[in-house]
């Protein structure tokens, strides 16, 4: 009878893993992983000559045409003026979207500066959009370079 239960058990709890959705999220990070499509160190503060790239994920297939990321100045709370927005076509065939560029300055991911289009060090509001719905804001930090 343990061995039943423990079988089932097993059974019931893959059954759950496989069902599970990831949430959806904003992820800012240093780093991405092409191969497995994953920007890592996740943070909210970055110094303005950190890389940066921001990742958006879905947990699902996307069910809207049309994404856009906007960028603010200000917190959540009070968000300001906007400072600049990318939008995309995308499928339903996708569940994250990364948005990152090539540094003017030097070889590699665009810094925190360029990417929020920020000279000083201040909070930066980011928000994602799915044909003109928001489904997401994220507040990340910019600091002085130490």
């Amino acid at each position: 009878m343990k061995k039943w239960f423990v079988a089932f058990m097993a059974a019931m709890a893959s059954l759950f893993a496989g069902c599970s959705v990831e949430e959806t999220a904003i992820v800012c990070g240093r780093e991405w992983n092409p191969a497995l499509d994953v920007v890592a160190d996740t943070m909210s503060e970055f110094e303005l000559r950190d890389p940066l790239i921001v990742q958006f994920r879905y947990g699902k297939s996307f069910d809207f045409s049309m994404l856009k990321t906007t960028f603010y100045e200000g917190t959540i709370a009070h968000k300001g003026e906007k400072i600049w927005d990318h939008e995309v076509a995308v499928s339903d065939k996708q569940w994250v979207y990364t948005l990152q560029g090539k540094s003017r300055h030097h070889m590699g991911v665009m810094t925190a500066r360029e990417l929020c289009r920020k000279k000083e060090p201040g909070p930066v509001v980011i928000e994602v959009s799915g044909d003109g719905k928001v489904l997401l804001s994220k507040q990340i930090l910019l600091t002085k370079n130490r």
